[in-house]
């Protein structure tokens, strides 16, 4: 009997069990966030916003479900975090910013992705961003304006996320799944995809902007694929701020009207195809062909023909297929004929005979120019002199050294604005001096005193100009005043004078017995204002060649030569070198003076030697080298005034060649010849080849050769080839997994021949995956669990000099992982067809895998089975 009741109580707490979903986990949301997050409450600053649910699924999510973030955007994508509460009380810091709002849930809550919703720019009161609102939903299309006028009817001072509405481009959502992943495989930079028969859906390769992981690990794809499209479109008046063609107003005749034009900008992500319009008074074009995205077409607009007289103020709207509208104002005046000249015209014994009248009070009243006549004051203007004579200047003054006044009267019967002239000759200032401007007013009788001198860099010549003081009022009116002034040329002060170029000359190194060295040119340039007539010069010690020219105009030039004379002795000789001219009382005049002086010494014993080239370089050889380098050439050269006798130079690692000559004269060469010796070890070797005589000087060469050791390659390991980045621990089918394979021998950056290296050639998961060039990462997702292995397989490559080329051999390197399956389970229900009529079951919100309980149900219905039958057989 125990055993009875026990099975019956076991049979219980099963059925129990697989009841549970239906009671405890058919109220709680769970799966994937969609629709759109709201923010409620205005954008101004002291409001309370808070987020709203009513367009988020799954349906009966609530703040418990989530972890807030609220952020302010201070740029387009600068966030600075301000909260974390549910709630959020706009600061006055928040002024001229735009709130986010981002929802994360709340772990173990059974939903996955994000929510982010944006207000509008936070305005400073409640009415500002009430009107704020306003201006937006007036930008949105009918079905928004229907949307916000209902909840600004239905709203007291709040403000219901519609903002979003309002502003499609402000609401981001961000979705986790797999419903945005790119089916696309072979995307820009990333390995192509070579299949093998293999279940294509558990693996799919995403480059690494499509893979975005989110702060749980699971993997986002960027959903670039899925953006909304937009249709949007503007309309710029050309020269138009206001953006209004504006044809003015116009006689009836309206052939002479030119068109004016308007771009109209596909301004969305998607082509627009506009339709024909007519509107009643203007001609417009049509626009007939598809407008893409970001193009523009300009249209022109013309008044339609025979417009009755009035005022026509038209909105031209083009609208297009895809229900977008865009418009601009037009308008236009059209006069009548104007018959006013007649009436005016009109004199009395003209009219018509009719019965005496009485005639009105106005009938004496003037024409209506008689009345614009009468409405204008009088004006006139008077100067107090008529001219202005300035006594003469002298060219080159810093200041004119005379100004003189001129007074102008307002003499009509108002104020005159008056207009200040403007001169290329004379300048025009108040009466303290300071510069005279334009736009004076001057009341009826008053006068003004101004200041009149000549400017300042006037050349020679005579100047004279009109100063007309006028009306800004009308030109018409104004006074004038001629100013005349003389600037004459400056009396010049008599200068004669003569630069020499060079002042002095020397000769320091001549040498008892010295041939004539060459002479050196003395310039002589007029820098006095006279004309000079020069003496040919002359020196005791130097030879005076003629002067090139004797008279001299000012600027002008003449030169000559000077020489030591020959066969002066040892010794020093000085001369000064007169350049003067005859005076017209038949005096010598000495204009300049000129320095000359030579050192003759004796002659001294001087020995010297060069070599050429001073230095060799024999290059480099590998150890062991078979042939030495080529012999090179050396000079040497006498360069003293002496004979010498050379002695054989000699070298410890270079072979030295036997001298063309030993007994050079001066100025004389001879030649020699050096190369390295033959089997020198590694090293290098510098030496300086010395060639001395028996006068104790010497001359040296220096000689380098460098001998490299024999290079042996580098070979590298092929167990070095290895996988990065693989974690022991496992993934989930949510996960992002990336990983590196590094290559034996790829950090040789100066190969030789022969080095060996291995680079990494495909990998492979499921599907084979190829690397046409570093770096050699690669990242992938699996949605299905299981263990898995990662193979690399590397290339073996050789270095033959200039690149590297593959051997044909391989070598693999393999990695094993785990994949789980992820926690959370999206249940997607499958959309029926006219939903109206056809049945539906019954949603609950639960989206638990039920199949555990089902099986636990079959077990405890089996169990009744039997223990029903095990009571009969024992009956």
């Amino acid at each position: 009997m125990e055993r009875k009741r026990f099975l019956a109580v076991v049979m219980t707490v099963m059925m129990v069990i697989s009841m549970i979903p239906s009671m405890v986990f058919a109220a709680a949301p769970s799966g994937e966030l969609g629709g759109k997050l709201k923010i409620k409450g205005l954008a101004a600053v002291g409001v309370v916003v808070s987020a709203d649910y009513a367009k988020v699924t799954p349906e009966e999510v609530t703040d418990e479900d989530f972890t807030f973030s609220w952020s302010r955007q201070t740029g387009e994508k600068e966030l600075t975090q301000v909260g974390t509460e549910k709630t959020y009380t706009i600061t006055q810091d928040d002024l001229g910013c735009r709130l986010v709002l981002d929802l994360t849930p709340v772990d173990g809550s059974g939903l996955t992705g994000t929510l982010t919703a944006k207000t509008l720019e936070v305005a400073a009161t409640e009415e500002e961003a009430k009107a704020e609102d306003t201006q937006q939903a007036e930008t949105a299309d009918g079905t928004e304006n229907a949307q916000l006028e209902e909840t600004a009817d239905n709203a007291e001072g709040s403000q219901d996320s519609e903002n979003q509405d309002v502003d499609r481009t402000e609401d981001v959502q961000q979705n986790a799944g797999n419903e945005q992943e790119d089916d696309s495989q072979n995307t820009k930079g990333q390995p192509e995809e070579t299949t093998e028969g293999t279940d294509d859906s558990q693996m799919k390769i995403y480059t690494e902007d499509q893979l975005q992981v989110d702060e749980n690990g699971n993997v986002q794809t960027d959903g670039s694929e899925k953006d909304q499209k937009t249709y949007e479109a503007t309309a710029t008046v050309e020269d138009s701020e206001d953006q209004i063609c504006d044809f003015g107003t116009v006689k009836s005749d309206l052939e002479d009207v030119e068109a004016q034009y308007v771009q109209i900008t596909n301004t969305g992500n998607e082509n627009l195809n506009f339709q024909e319009i007519s509107p009643e008074h203007f001609m417009v074009q049509d626009i007939t062909e598809p407008l893409s995205a970001g193009e523009s077409v300009s249209v022109w607009i013309q008044p339609r023909e025979g417009l009755e007289p009035g005022e026509y103020d038209d909105m031209i709207t083009y609208r297009t297929e895809e229900g977008i509208e865009v418009s601009f104002e037009a308008k236009i005046a059209v006069e009548g004929e104007d018959d006013s000249s007649d009436d005016e015209d009109l004199k009395p014994s003209d009219e018509p005979s009719a019965e005496p009248t009485e005639t009105p009070d106005d009938s004496e009243a003037p024409s209506a120019g008689d009345n614009a006549d009468a409405s204008l004051e009088a004006q006139s203007l008077d100067v107090n002199t008529g001219s202005l004579n300035f006594s003469d200047i002298e060219e080159n003054y810093t200041q004119a050294n005379e100004t003189l006044s001129v007074t102008v009267t307002n003499t009509g019967d108002g104020t005159v604005t008056l207009k200040i002239p403007k001169s290329d000759y004379f300048e025009v200032m108040n009466e303290d001096g300071s510069e005279a401007v334009s736009g004076i007013q001057i009341a009826k009788g008053d006068s003004l005193m101004f200041m009149v001198q000549p400017k300042t860099g006037l050349t020679k010549g005579d100047y004279s100009d009109t100063l007309i003081f006028e009306s800004e009022e009308d030109s018409e009116v104004a006074a004038q005043v001629t100013a005349e002034v003389s600037v004459k040329e400056a009396e010049q002060e008599q200068i004669t004078a003569v630069q020499a170029d060079p002042e002095s000359f020397s000769y320091d190194d001549l040498k008892e017995g010295y041939d004539t060295p060459e002479a050196t040119t003395i310039t002589l340039t007029n820098t006095g204002n006279t004309t000079v007539s020069l003496m040919q010069p002359y020196a005791e010690y130097f030879d005076i060649g003629e002067l090139s020219a004797s008279v001299l105009e000012p600027g002008d030039s003449a030169a000559f030569t000077a020489v030591p004379v020959t066969g002066l002795k040892v010794g020093n000789y000085l001369d000064s070198i007169q350049i003067a001219q005859t005076s017209s009382e038949g005096q010598e005049d000495v204009l300049t003076t000129i320095k000359a002086s030579a050192t003759v010494s004796e002659v001294k014993k001087i020995y010297k030697l060069s070599v050429t080239p001073e230095e060799l370089n024999f290059g480099k050889a590998k150890e062991g080298y078979s042939e030495a380098p080529e012999a090179q050439k050396v000079t040497v050269t006498n360069e003293g005034n002496t004979n010498v006798t050379l002695n054989a130079p000699s070298g410890k690692n270079f072979k030295i060649g036997k001298l063309s000559a030993t007994e050079l004269a001066p100025g004389e060469s001879c030649t020699f010849k050096i190369r390295p010796k033959e089997g020198l070890k590694a090293g290098s070797y510098t030496e300086s080849v010395v060639i001395d005589n028996e006068q104790q000087i010497s001359a040296e060469v220096k000689v380098q050769f460098t001998v490299k050791a024999t290079r042996k390659a580098k070979i590298a390991d092929p167990a070095d080839n290895k996988i990065t980045g693989i974690s022991s621990d496992g993934y989930t089918t949510q996960s992002k997994i990336t990983f590196t394979a590094v290559g034996a021998g790829m950090d040789n950056e100066s190969p030789g021949k022969g080095d060996v290296r291995y680079v990494p050639y495909n990998w492979k998961v499921i599907n084979t995956n190829s690397w046409s060039s570093a770096p050699y990462t690669a990242a992938f997702g699996i949605t299905k669990a299981g263990t898995y292995t990662l193979t690399v397989t590397f290339d073996r490559q050789k270095y033959n000099g200039s690149e590297w080329k593959n051997t044909g051999e391989q070598d693999t390197k393999q990695v094993n992982f785990s994949i789980t399956q992820a926690q959370t389970v999206t249940a997607t229900p499958t959309p029926q067809p006219n939903g109206a009529s056809a049945k539906t079951a019954v949603k609950t919100g639960d989206t638990t895998n039920i199949t555990p309980f089902v099986i636990i149900l079959a077990i405890a219905a089996g169990c009744i089975v039997g223990v029903v039958v095990y009571k009969r057989r024992k009956k």
